[in-house]
C-alpha cells in the first residue's frame, strides 16, 4: 500500500497524476481515486489529502516543480529559528538544494506566498542567523498530524548568494560535516541525543520512527529505540 509521503510526492512531482486528481469532481470521486492509485488511507488521512489539493494551482506548477527538483537535494536537518521574522520552535529545515528548501512545521502557510526563514550553522553562535527567502510552491499537512510540510523556491540561487557574499558555501559545509563528524563517533543515538543533535523536540523524532522516516532499531531490554548515526550523516557536496 502506498502513504501519505508518496502521496505528498506525487502532487509535488507527477503532473499526469496530479491532473487525474483534479478530474474528480467530489470528495467521494476523490477517496475512490486514491482506493484505486493504491493508497489504504485511514478515513481521517483521506480527509487530510482532499485538503491539501487545493495548495496546488494547477499542471503548470508540477512541471515547474518537477523540473526544479532535478537538481541534487541533500539532508540536513537542521533546526529553523525564525519563519517570516517570527520566533518559532519545533521547526527543521530537512534538505536543501541549490534553488530550494523542504520545512516541516506546525505553521500552514499557503502556496505562492513570501517566506523567509533563518537558522543558526551547528556549533556556531545562535545570534549569528542565516536568513533565506522565496516563495512556497507547495505545502501540505502531514496526515494524521499537526505538523505541515512546505517546499520553497529561493529568489536566488545559492550559488547567487554566494558571488554576492550573502552566503558563505563553505562555512555551511564545513558546520555541518563536523556535526554529523561528532554525532558519527556513536553507531547509535537514542530518540533524545538524536533530537537534540538536530534541534527538534524528541516526540518529533519518536514520530519519524513510528512513520518509517527515519531507520531504528529497538532493543529488547527496556524497550529503547535506538537510531543510527548515519541517519544524520547524508549531507554531501551540495553546491
Amino acid at each position: 500500500m502506498r502513504d501519505a509521503f508518496e502521496f505528498l510526492r506525487l502532487i509535488r512531482e507527477d503532473p499526469q497524476f496530479l491532473k487525474k486528481a483534479q478530474a474528480c469532481a467530489t470528495d467521494k470521486e476523490r477517496v475512490a481515486f486514491l482506493r484505486q492509485e493504491g493508497f489504504g488511507f485511514t478515513p481521517e488521512e483521506f480527509e487530510a489529502a482532499i485538503r491539501t489539493w487545493p495548495s496546488y494551482k494547477g499542471l503548470e506548477q508540477a512541471e515547474e516543480i518537477k523540473e526544479r527538483r532535478q537538481a541534487d537535494r541533500f539532508d540536513v536537518f537542521l533546526k529553523v529559528t525564525e519563519v517570516n521574522h517570527q520566533p518559532v520552535s519545533d521547526a527543521i529545515m530537512l534538505d536543501i538544494s541549490a534553488w530550494g528548501a523542504k520545512i516541516e512545521s506546525l505553521i500552514p502557510l499557503n502556496a505562492e506566498s513570501d517566506i523567509s526563514f533563518s537558522f543558526s550553522l551547528p556549533g556556531g553562535k545562535e545570534e549569528e542567523k542565516i536568513q533565506l527567502t522565496g516563495k512556497v510552491v507547495w505545502s501540505g499537512q502531514v496526515p494524521v498530524s499537526k505538523r505541515y510540510q512546505v517546499g520553497l523556491q529561493f529568489y536566488k540561487s545559492i550559488q547567487k548568494l554566494k558571488n554576492e557574499g550573502n552566503f558563505d558555501i563553505e562555512e555551511f559545509r564545513t558546520a555541518i560535516r563536523k556535526r554529523n563528524e561528532g554525532i558519527s563517533q556513536k553507531n547509535f543515538l537514542t530518540i533524545k541525543e538524536f533530537a537534540d543533535a538536530i534541534g527538534v523536540h524528541w516526540f518529533t523524532v519518536w514520530r519519524w520512527t513510528a512513520e518509517n522516516r527515519i531507520k531504528f532499531k529497538q532493543v529488547k531490554a527496556g524497550c529503547k529505540i535506538l537510531i543510527p548515526s548515519s541517519e544524520l550523516d547524508k549531507f554531501q557536496e551540495a553546491f
